[in-house]
């Protein structure tokens, strides 16, 4: 039979061994522990990052796209001015050979009526050429002055015309090419919006997938540690008898 002596040296000994190997499972539970808990914190604050990131680029890519959608409308607005203006111009140009065809036939002798020029008053022409019909020298002389009057008026209105047609046409060519300059400056802008919408885009989709994968990593990790607390937790059932001496042990302890 095993001496009193051996037994004693054998609890000794047991008991030396199950604090140490306790100490030895708490310090390792602990190091668990803690390695979980910051790598969880971890992935939270890199979670929250990222969420807040792709919050951001989207509220980028909402106000760049309105930008563009403005910038879209406005090279519309300048497509139909270019248009409009190249239309006046046209007709502006037709008007000017109109009035130039009547300038060149007026020169060439035709009639006034025949060019459809107004006169300076037709009724007080036709009033005086009446009250100066006949063919005395005095009459002839005084009818050369009408129609000379008249001739030159018709002149003066015709070069009135072109001045106005010239006017309107520097007026439109001048709108025309700022609005050419404008369309120019939108489209360089249309340009680095896509560009910076493309490249936001871009940076989402990628964030969005890091965040995928770094869930699912955070997914994995939380369902582990759940199920290793619960293990321990598990596995911490003293029995009444176990519970009683460690309650009274611990009580003359503090004492």
């Amino acid at each position: 039979m095993m001496s009193e002596s051996n037994m004693n040296e054998n609890v000794a000994s047991e008991n030396s061994a199950a604090r140490e190997r306790g100490a030895s499972v708490a310090r390792e539970y602990e190091r668990v522990v803690s390695t979980f808990n910051k790598v969880l914190l971890f992935k939270e604050k890199v979670r929250l990052s990222i969420e807040y990131r792709i919050s951001e680029l989207e509220s980028s890519l909402v106000r760049n796209e309105g930008q563009l959608d403005i910038l879209l409308r406005n090279l519309k607005i300048y497509e139909l001015n270019i248009s409009k203006i190249a239309d006046n111009l046209e007709e502006l140009l037709s008007e000017e050979t109109s009035i130039k065809e009547k300038y060149n036939n007026l020169l060439q002798g035709a009639s006034m009526d025949t060019v459809s020029v107004t006169a300076v008053d037709d009724e007080s022409v036709e009033e005086k050429s009446g009250q100066a019909s006949g063919s005395s020298a005095e009459n002839l002389i005084q009818q050369r002055y009408h129609f000379l009057d008249n001739l030159n008026f018709s002149f003066q209105k015709l070069d009135n015309d072109l001045q106005s047609i010239s006017s309107l046409q520097t007026e439109m060519l001048n709108a025309r090419s700022k609005i050419f300059e404008k369309k120019e400056q939108a489209l360089e802008k249309k340009v680095v919006l896509e560009e910076n919408g493309s490249a936001l885009k871009e940076e989402c989709e990628k964030l969005e997938s890091d965040l995928e994968i770094s869930v699912r990593e955070e997914e994995v990790l939380t369902l582990e540690y759940a199920q290793l607390i619960n293990k321990v937790e598990g596995s911490i059932v003293l029995s009444d008898d176990i519970d009683r001496i460690l309650f009274s042990s611990l009580t003359n302890v503090d004492e």
